[in-house]
């Protein structure tokens, strides 16, 4: 059973080929980020560490992490989210790993995908056996960003300024998806892929 990891730029299209590796390829889907908010929840394995870490400042009334309030404290302070990142990172890393294994036991599907927008975060969970990246001209993905999220120029100038350059992902990565056309080119490429 291949396990690859999927990564790409905010508005890269990353989903859509999630949905397509798990709707058409027989292939179970990990997303880092869902892993590390369901771990963050109450009784989660990083919750207390964020509520020791940041304090009870964080919480909301339903004693729940705020979301919005952890931004605010780890936002451009790469001290602060190094701090964040040591809560939650081992954790997701752990998850991932236990829920690979037990897949593979099962042997439940052809092929895992695990998503995460950082190469970084997938290269050190230590799983995959390949790296896809999901490429997209950046002027095509700031009209995305901009018509399914609305969000402004300066806010995608923002997320573009704080991104590793493509360069680095066609270097690091064993296959890169091009997601400048439509669905139907996308599986295409997918269903050389999972041959």
């Amino acid at each position: 059973m291949k396990v690859v990891g999927i990564t790409g730029g905010v508005g890269s299209g990353k989903s859509e080929v999630l949905r397509l590796l798990e709707e058409e390829f027989d292939c179970k889907i990990i997303r880092t980020d869902d892993v590390a908010r369901d771990l963050s929840e109450p009784g989660g394995k990083s919750y207390k560490l964020i509520v020791e870490a940041f304090g009870k400042g964080v919480l909301n009334k339903a004693e729940r992490i705020d979301r919005e309030k952890l931004a605010a404290i780890v936002f451009e302070n790469d001290e602060k989210l190094a701090i964040l990142n040591s809560c939650t990172h081992p954790q997701v890393g752990e998850w991932v790993r236990d829920t690979v294994r037990q897949w593979k036991t099962d042997g439940c599907c052809s092929m895992i995908a695990v998503e995460a927008a950082l190469l970084e975060e997938l290269k050190e969970i230590h799983v995959c056996e390949s790296y896809w990246y999901v490429y997209v001209k950046p002027e095509l993905r700031r009209e995305r960003l901009r018509i399914s999220r609305g969000y402004s120029d300066e806010k995608i100038d923002a997320i573009f300024a704080s991104q590793l350059p493509e360069s680095y992902f066609r270097e690091e990565c064993q296959v890169v998806i091009d997601n400048n056309s439509d669905l139907e080119n996308v599986k295409k490429q997918l269903k050389a892929l999972c041959k």
